[in-house]
């Protein structure tokens, strides 16, 4: 819920999450399926809200989440719900943009929905800021990243911005894994620039990535705190989740 970038390359777009957060406080489930009234979700599940910051549907619409809105806020010591458990219910809907629209997020805590939707190619940005919600259409053919604004202030969110930039233009050829490598290794040895923190109290317990073909979705899971690491997807002609 710290960093999320998104990439469209070829014929595949790529959606990948940092998790930045307290070790002590936070501990996360490797992704499982979870059966839904609009169908199955396949996400990470956050052991103390039982809610996610990442998913995909198989529908084929995928959806990450980042803390905070457009600034930093003052955080209450309890809300009605989490974010991570009003994630679920905006992404288990037939239309998801039309759900953040109509669900009441009073006394939730800000946050911003990144989501693709495979029906129509289209990409969204999403904000509640506590007082407001605000939805952008972006542009689905061009790159994008996100940072926490409870994590970095503005410079930091275009100095980060402007490293996954020249990231990009410095490949050759983009995969999955060269996604990966920079979301664990991007900015080294510049502070708060790097991608993967691990300093302070705030570290990067895990990296998420989403691959998104033409007849797939696939989930790619980096515990960096234990070290596990899953793959799990499915097709999207059997919609059925299949260990890979």
């Amino acid at each position: 819920m710290g960093t999320v970038t998104y990439l469209p390359y070829k014929d595949k777009i790529f959606i990948t999450s940092n998790r930045d957060d307290r070790p002590d406080e936070h501990k996360a489930l490797a992704p499982a399926v979870g059966n839904y009234s609009t169908g199955k979700i396949l996400f990470p599940k956050d052991v103390t809200t039982g809610g996610t910051w990442i998913g995909i549907h198989n529908n084929g619409n995928a959806m990450a989440m980042i803390k905070g809105a457009f600034a930093p806020h003052i955080r209450k010591d309890k809300y009605k719900e989490s974010r991570s458990t009003i994630f679920l219910k905006i992404f288990d809907s037939e239309n998801p943009v039309k759900k953040f629209n109509e669900i009441d997020l009073q006394d939730i805590e800000p946050f911003t929905l990144i989501l693709w939707l495979r029906q129509n190619g289209t990409l969204w940005e999403m904000r509640w800021d506590e007082y407001e919600k605000f939805v952008k259409s972006l542009p689905a053919d061009m790159p994008n990243m996100w940072s926490s604004v409870t994590l970095f202030d503005d410079k930091m969110v275009a100095a980060r911005k402007k490293c996954f930039d020249q990231w990009r233009e410095a490949q050759e050829n983009i995969t999955g894994d060269s996604i990966r490598h920079f979301h664990e290794h991007g900015g080294e040895g510049y502070a708060r620039l790097n991608l993967s923190l691990n300093k302070g109290a705030v570290h990067t317990l895990s990296i998420t990535s989403i691959e998104i073909s033409e007849d797939r979705s696939v989930m790619y899971y980096n515990d960096m705190v234990t070290g596990e690491q899953t793959i799990n997807g499915w097709l999207f002609a059997d919609e059925n989740s299949d260990e890979e």
